[in-house]
């Protein structure tokens, strides 16, 4: 029986996994990456580290695997852009990490045609998306500058640049999600904008080609295997148990923290969520909404920087039932995502300036549960929810979980393998099956009275409020 191969490249680490044509997880391998932070505003990655990181765990898998694989996905980190030389693939630039707000002040001429930009792509103006990253490149890396005196340089998101060199014929492909997050396209045409290319002066020659996420994209290098589905990470994490009940949405808790729902079409008013693509094929799309938290494993990584503490992940469910007061953290850790949309100012704590540390870290587990809760709420005037299924990292810190059931008085589901994206992955990759192997449920969490919880909830949010408004 064939097998599926996914490769997941995530912000700090690049696994490949196998499954069974019915789901079932085979094995993983993991090879770790490096994120390197320039200050509040820049965050950048190594192209070829990433490469190389996804070239050793795929033939280490296979290596310690003989079984026959049948087919391949690649899911990558969305928003993460570079340049590279279209002839030879070398990198020209660092990528530029979905983190990265270097271009804030670039975009601010933009602000007048934020509703057009709307319209058009489902996103808010922000960097965090490729639009701005690109235009900097254009303007202020003297090796793209260079390149493009000659013609010899292509860009585009990370995805292209791994396609490039993975597949067998180095071609500059992306797909539908990804190119989404660039804020380029056109999500009712599926196709770039041309209005935006202009706003932006971005040249289309430079992009990459567009394709469906479910595709025939090539054969990998590293056995001849089939590529049939290429995708966000976050979109491919939507279906981690395969098609979505109306009254469920998925919570994927890593980097950042995410909160996804399919819907049937577009909406026309989405309270500062994003419209986005679930999945696509060939004359057919499927649409989402989307809510982001960009400073949730972030701003543990960012506090870990401050305040070192040897085994975290272990500590954290007492400290969450031993400290019931803490301070409030106010997590502007890579920007404010939805629905506020800003850069906001440098993270910090309001409350007793001796706060222990332990105290410090229950502030920012209960900043992440908060800013998810914005967005359920804008998310519950589109949706009835009665259920979140979360995976991810952070997933397994029960306190978390249980303080997001008893704020949002939703139930919370945990299940026994906590990989979102590779599943999701692999499940398109099968063509959306029916017979799908779900994972059991490891652990339900049921609202609980929350009244202290509440009243800082209410105070985190008046405080949000305050730094957007500044």
């Amino acid at each position: 029986m064939q097998s599926i191969l996914v490769i997941d490249q995530g912000t700090h680490a690049s696994r490949a996994v196998l499954y069974s044509v019915m789901g079932e997880l085979i094995d993983q391998v993991e090879s770790p990456i490096d994120l390197i932070r320039i200050g509040h505003e820049r965050v950048e990655q190594d192209p070829l580290q990433i490469l190389y990181s996804i070239q050793h765990a795929v033939a280490t898998l296979l290596a310690r695997n003989r079984l026959p694989v049948g087919r391949t996905a690649l899911a990558t980190q969305r928003s993460t852009v570079l340049a590279w030389d279209k002839n030879d693939g070398r990198p020209l630039s660092p990528a530029l990490s979905w983190q990265d707000r270097r271009a804030s002040d670039d975009l601010e001429q933009f602000k007048s045609k934020e509703a057009e930009i709307y319209q058009i792509t489902g996103l808010p103006l922000s960097p965090h998306y490729g639009a701005g990253k690109l235009r900097w490149l254009l303007r202020a890396n003297e090796d793209v500058q260079q390149a493009s005196k000659n013609e010899s340089f292509c860009f585009g998101p990370l995805v292209s640049f791994l396609l490039h060199h993975l597949l067998s014929d180095a071609l500059h492909l992306v797909d539908h999600s990804n190119a989404h997050r660039t804020q380029l396209f056109n999500i009712a045409t599926l196709s770039w904008s041309k209005p935006l290319l202009e706003l932006f002066d971005i040249p289309s020659c430079y992009l990459p080609h567009l394709k469906p996420m479910q595709s025939e994209w090539g054969r990998l290098k590293e056995g001849a295997i089939p590529l049939t589905v290429v995708c966000g990470d976050q979109n491919a994490a939507l279906f981690s148990q395969g098609e979505v009940p109306d009254d469920v949405a998925i919570v994927n808790l890593g980097t950042g923290a995410f909160i996804l729902k399919p819907v049937k079409s577009r909406v026309t008013n989405s309270r500062g969520l994003l419209q986005g693509i679930a999945k696509s094929e060939e004359g057919n799309c499927q649409y989402l909404l989307e809510g982001t938290v960009n400073g949730a494993g972030a701003a543990l990584t960012w506090a870990q920087q401050q305040w070192p503490v040897n085994g975290l992940y272990e500590n954290l469910d007492d400290w969450l039932v031993q400290i019931q007061s803490p301070p409030l953290f106010i997590n502007t850790v890579s920007g404010l995502g939805s629905p506020w949309w800003s850069g906001g100012c440098a993270p910090y704590f309001i409350g007793p300036s001796d706060a222990s540390t332990e105290s410090k870290y229950v502030a920012i587990i209960e900043s992440i549960v908060f800013l998810l809760q914005h967005n359920l709420e804008q998310l519950q005037k589109t949706d009835r929810l009665t259920t979140l299924h979360v995976g991810g990292g952070l997933s397994k810190v029960d306190g978390l979980c249980q303080r997001l059931a008893d704020l949002s008085g939703l139930q919370v589901v945990r299940f026994q393998e906590l990989e979102s994206t590779a599943r999701g992955a692999a499940w398109l990759a099968m063509g959306c099956p029916k017979k799908w192997l779900k994972p059991a449920i490891e652990k339900t969490f049921a609202p609980a009275n929350a009244g202290d919880l509440k009243k800082r909830y209410e105070q985190f949010s008046n405080e949000i409020r305050t730094v957007c408004n500044k």
